[in-house]
């Protein structure tokens, strides 16, 4: 009898251990997937027996559709300031075609890309954020990880960040100062005579009328010229050829004629003959100013002189007709500074083509100063804090960091970067307001979170 239940009381631990055993092997092979993706053709699924993947050691399994030999499975975290790439290797053991277990040890919590290596040589890449949840999002919707950002990639899209890469350009820095319109003092004529003569009509002509050349001025009465008509008629009548050449030479002096004419087209700026007046040899009649050309009279700020050069070309854009671009090219750079002003006057040579440039009126003169190549940013990447000028780098996709620069001169829409950047560097262009808020936020400026007032 006592035997018998010693031999039920063995059977039943034998089986109660086998139960036991039983559970905990399944137990075993109870894997949870924890997140998949497709790429190249191919499907590929990591599961974990607790439905993570967190910092530390962690029991996977790994599915390869169609199957594929696996030669390499790891986490990868590119290189950042002040740290190393990083590389967490899974030991795997293929336990069917395309189904591998294993270990895999994740040395820290952050941004990390899944790196699946293939027998083909193809490398099958995925981003995720440890720690990885089952069914919660793999990328926080923000998230400040040792002076980085991590956005959630479905907020980037709503928001618009856009990112291009920095690269070199040849910019041309602008600005505008303003000017007046003068003649040009080399296109001014006076209209004089080469002998006394009285004048018997001036044709309505006044001072600020604009004549065309050949228009006439003033009708004369020359006598010297008169008696040297009367001399040439004499010398003919001796046929002394001498005589008949020095009276010729004589009148060719005195440009006979009773009407004078403009010799341009202009504007009269003075008049000081009048009907029945009387004019001197020499003295002006008539001071005509020509308009095809005219000079600009631009003030340049002394911080902008070094840039303006004789011989440069300017654009000159009149006040009254803004949609109006002239050519103009810088001829004269004078010697003095205006001491109240602290303005250096250049001058400026424009030909005025329908009279547009009309004297005494103001302009705005345009100058363009050639940067050269350079490294540079798009404006709307530049951040300015108040106490620093940063740009947010694209480190891996969806994480940013924002990194201090040193800008240049501004031109084109393009700061010019001296440095903090590396030509070839991904920087946000567009939505840079949702980084700068989330790093405010996160205090990545200094100071806490919300350190800082700012402007874009």
């Amino acid at each position: 009898m006592k035997k018998g239940l010693l031999i039920i009381f063995l059977l039943l631990i034998l089986v109660t251990a086998g139960a036991v055993l039983y559970f905990f092997q399944q137990k075993g092979d109870n894997y949870e997937l924890v997140f998949s993706f497709s790429q190249k053709g191919k499907e590929v699924k990591v599961y974990s027996s607790d439905g993570k993947i967190k910092t530390g050691l962690n029991r996977i399994k790994l599915e390869i559709n169609p199957p594929e030999e696996v030669t390499s499975f790891y986490f990868y975290m590119p290189p950042m300031p002040g740290m190393n790439e990083m590389r967490d290797v899974a030991k795997l053991k293929k336990v069917s075609e395309g189904v591998y277990e294993g270990e895999l040890q994740v040395s820290m919590d952050g941004p990390w890309q899944v790196r699946v290596v293939l027998a083909s040589g193809d490398m099958l890449t995925h981003d995720v954020f440890v720690p990885i949840v089952k069914g919660k999002s793999q990328v926080p919707t923000s998230t400040a990880h040792g002076g980085h950002l991590m956005i959630n990639p479905e907020k980037l899209q709503l928001v618009g960040v856009v990112t291009e890469p920095v690269r070199k350009r040849f910019l041309v820095s602008t600005f505008s100062t303003v000017g007046y319109v003068d003649y040009d003092r080399s296109k001014i004529y006076d209209i004089t005579l080469r002998s006394d003569a009285w004048i018997e009509d001036t044709y309505g002509r006044f001072e600020g009328e604009y004549v065309n050349k050949g228009t006439p001025l003033m009708k004369v009465l020359n006598p010297e010229v008169e008696i040297a008509k009367k001399e040439l008629e004499l010398a003919k009548k001796t046929g002394d050829k001498e005589l008949i050449r020095k009276a010729q030479e004589k009148l060719r002096y005195l440009k006979t004629g009773k009407v004078i004419r403009s010799p341009v087209s202009g504007v009269i700026l003075e008049k000081k003959v009048y009907e029945g007046g009387y004019v001197r040899e020499g003295q002006t009649a008539y001071r005509i100013a020509e308009l095809s050309e005219v000079w600009i009279i631009a003030e340049v700020p002394l911080r902008q002189a070094p840039y303006v050069k004789k011989g440069q070309t300017v654009l000159v854009i009149p006040e009254d007709n803004p949609d109006h671009l002239i050519e103009g090219e810088i001829d004269y750079i004078f010697p003095e500074v205006n001491r109240g002003s602290k303005t250096l006057r250049v001058r400026i040579s424009a030909k005025n083509e329908n009279l547009v440039l009309k004297p005494n009126s103001l302009v705005e003169v345009l100058f363009e100063v050639p940067i050269g190549e350079v490294l540079a940013v798009p404006e709307s990447a530049v951040v300015d804090t108040g106490r620093r000028t940063v740009v947010f780098v694209e480190m891996d996709k969806g994480m940013f960091m924002p990194v201090k620069v040193k800008l240049g001169r501004k031109g084109e829409g393009y700061y010019e970067v001296r440095h903090g950047l590396k030509e070839g560097q991904k920087v946000v262009v567009k939505g840079t307001f949702l980084l700068d808020a989330e790093a405010q936020l996160k205090g990545l400026y200094g100071g806490g979170a919300g350190g800082g007032h700012h402007h874009h």
